[in-house]
């Protein structure tokens, strides 16, 4: 009997020598439609881990992608720049499962400091409400437009591998939708005597710029990238 039992606790003994403990914590790279972004998370149980990720770039784009050829009827260029930090909670409903652990529901908040800015030199006269603003000149249309919600909420789901399994690296591609709220266009020109006459003009159109991108309020968020854990 006490062979068996010493048998016994060697086993047990190895047993935990050589079974991996499972990572806590993980750091990751990805990209997407909010940019190049860096992860940090911390696995909480088996179904749920904090994630931390920071999402940032410069994209520049021809305007008629971006809004469409209603914006205005005047052809923007784009310049895109992402800035968002984002707290989210990852839940894995299937995290026991022998398949599907992966699968994960996510939601949380970004700070959401994206902003487009619009840049047209028309080679022709263009409205700008109802006045006409002179083309083929040195002076150009110049706009931002940033989004009424400074702590935009976030949800998402997909694949993230993360904390499931021994494995160290893994990946993950989720999407999601960032509710950021209306945006804000701030339209103006380079010349000052345009602005001062006009100035009226120039908020009417900024507020039919506000409609025309109206559905940018809802972002669509995806991603994909890798994580190691330890």
């Amino acid at each position: 009997m006490r062979k068996i039992l010493s048998i016994i606790a060697v086993s047990l003994g190895l047993a935990s020598f050589t079974a991996p403990a499972r990572a806590d914590m993980a750091v990751g790279l990805g990209v997407g439609t909010l940019g190049y972004g860096v992860h940090a998370a911390v696995s909480m149980t088996d179904f749920i881990a904090i994630r931390f990720n920071a999402n940032f770039g410069d994209m520049d784009v021809p305007g008629a992608e971006i809004i469409g050829d209603s914006f205005g009827g005047i052809d923007y260029d784009v310049d895109a720049s992402f800035a968002t930090y984002g707290l989210i909670a990852d839940f894995h409903p299937l995290a026991l499962s022998p398949i599907g652990a992966g699968f994960v529901l996510s939601g949380g908040v970004y700070y959401n400091n994206n902003e487009f800015d619009f840049n047209a030199d028309p080679e022709t006269d263009v409205l700008i409400d109802d006045q006409v603003f002179a083309g083929a000149g040195s002076d150009r249309i110049i706009g931002t437009m940033s989004f009424g919600t400074e702590w935009a909420p976030y949800i998402g789901l997909g694949y993230d591998g993360t904390f499931q399994g021994f494995v160290p690296v893994s990946f993950f591609i989720t999407g999601g939708v960032l509710f950021q709220g209306s945006p804000d266009v701030n339209l103006t020109t380079t010349n000052a005597v345009f602005n001062g006459l006009y100035a009226d003009e120039l908020a009417a159109e900024s507020a039919q710029l506000e409609d025309d991108a109206s559905s940018f309020k809802y972002y669509p968020v995806l991603a994909m990238g890798v994580t190691i854990s330890f």
